[in-house]
């Protein structure tokens, strides 16, 4: 602003011109002080996008990577150090919670309103499978009763 412009603003609109630089300063002060991840998970999510599992006639999607809730499961419940060695076992009380957290509500609904699927067929190759599609090898999962 000019020495001449100022010298003709009243003293009222000196003061809201500077209020209005104080608020443009403070939101670009808090602007910088945010780290915005909107757009990075928007554009992960793009890149990342699940895979695509085609099972009873229908087509379920599977995250492309391990999701946090199953992980945090996973740990918690599956895995077990028994004589030293580490192992893979889904408790029995927790399988359809495990399913679940893998491959979604639909999917655990259509499994237990169908009668022609093992659980056996489930847990020695739908999971190691998607496991596998996840970064995690693993062989077919003990169930508790058979460790």
């Amino acid at each position: 602003m000019s020495d001449a412009k100022a010298k003709k603003l009243s003293n009222e609109e000196k003061i809201a011109f500077l209020n209005d630089k104080v608020n443009e300063l403070s939101s670009n002060q808090e602007a910088d002080l945010v780290t915005d991840y909107d757009d990075a998970l928007r554009e992960w999510r793009e890149k990342n996008a699940p895979h695509k599992v085609k099972f009873k006639g229908r087509v379920f999607e599977v995250p492309r990577s391990i999701p946090f809730s199953f992980s945090m499961f996973y740990m918690r419940h599956c895995i077990q150090k028994v004589n030293g060695r580490t192992l893979f076992v889904i408790p029995e009380e927790r399988q359809s919670e495990f399913i679940e957290k893998m491959f979604g509500e639909e999917f655990l609904a259509v499994l237990e309103q169908s009668d022609d699927v093992e659980l056996q067929f489930v847990f020695s190759k739908l999971v190691p499978d998607i496991m596998s599609k996840w970064g995690y090898d693993i062989k077919e999962p003990k169930n508790s009763k058979n460790k």
